[in-house]
């Protein structure tokens, strides 16, 4: 190689190195955004070998609120401060996510998450609730309701996982990164605030509506300690096909989906009403995965009339 040439490649080589140095973000200690994001509600169990964070506000019939991969309970704000009024809101960072982090186990199936819902209910003494889950938590709200049909009164189901398609291409770049069997461990280091940033603006069908508080969120509850580690281990998970369970929910159910989603097709939504005996659907215009974030006064609003309607019909 000529000197030239040499010296082009040793300056190629440490330009990348420096590249990747300014992506690599170091874990932040839970106790850190256990302080930084103090809220009088948070709560926390020791439940299936994690330490569960979780809020509990409001009074009447409980309603469980369950998050989907890389998000945190906080997806529900704009639901919660409504809910509240009338329901007794319990909504969980899930383990691998939010303050809860990662779990003994480094477990992350579906029937792991249903399990500690169950054992989460009992700890609370309660025999019955509402539940609505969104993406992965929709996917876990549904096989808990098929497999426990006396615990739950009302399912509401937001754009939930479940039906997979081989031939569909449209997949956000950190779980692309994190099923890759040669860069997925480079995950636990180099994740910048702009992947995360990226992630969610495919989530919002107008991401014009994202605010950069809920992007420092996002980024700073990947980052807490083992979070990163919970997130490669979850996206390697391969779950059991459930979506038979889909026949066997009993549940008065609601389906919220909106139509521009970019990471689960909006066409599923037909396959879950179809499958769901009575169940009920509202699509939203424009709206991308997670419609309760982005228009969270229409949803709540139409969430708060299913539950009011199903509750008038049994006086």
């Amino acid at each position: 190689m000529k000197p030239r040439a040499r010296r082009m490649a040793v300056a190629a080589v440490l330009i990348l190195v420096a590249a990747t140095a300014l992506m690599i973000r170091a874990d932040i200690p839970a106790q850190e955004l256990e302080a930084k994001y103090k809220h009088p509600a948070s709560k926390y169990k020791s439940i299936a070998g994690a330490n569960l964070h979780y809020r509990e506000e409001g009074k009447g019939t409980p309603i469980v609120l369950l998050h989907g991969t890389a998000a945190s309970l906080n997806t529900w704000d704009g639901w919660a401060s409504e809910l509240s009024k009338s329901h007794r809101v319990l909504r969980l960072d899930l383990p691998g996510f939010g303050l809860t982090g990662r779990n003994a186990t480094d477990t992350y199936t579906i029937e792991y998450y249903a399990d500690l819902l169950l054992h989460f209910l009992d700890s609370l003494g309660i025999e019955q609730a509402h539940i609505a889950g969104s993406s992965l938590g929709g996917q876990i709200a549904y096989d808990f309701a098929a497999d426990h049909p006396e615990r739950v009164q009302k399912l509401i189901l937001v754009s939930p996982t479940g039906v997979t398609n081989a031939n569909d291409k449209r997949i956000s770049m950190p779980f692309l990164l994190a099923q890759t069997p040669l860069l997925k461990h480079s995950l636990r280091y180099i994740t910048p605030r702009f992947i995360v940033e990226k992630s969610l603006r495919e989530v919002y069908g107008d991401d014009s509506k994202l605010t950069e508080q809920a992007i420092s969120l996002s980024h700073d509850m990947l980052l807490r300690q083992g979070n990163r580690d919970a997130f490669i281990a979850r996206l390697n998970t391969i779950d059991s096909d459930n979506l038979h369970k889909l026949a066997q929910v009993q549940a008065p159910t609601l389906i919220l989906w909106g139509e521009a989603d970019a990471w689960v097709p909006a066409a599923n939504a037909i396959r879950f009403q179809q499958s769901i005996k009575g169940a009920q659907l509202i699509m939203y215009p424009g709206a991308g995965h997670i419609p309760m974030e982005e228009l969270p006064q229409e949803t709540v609003r139409d969430a708060l009339q299913f539950l009011r309607y199903e509750l008038a019909g049994l006086e």
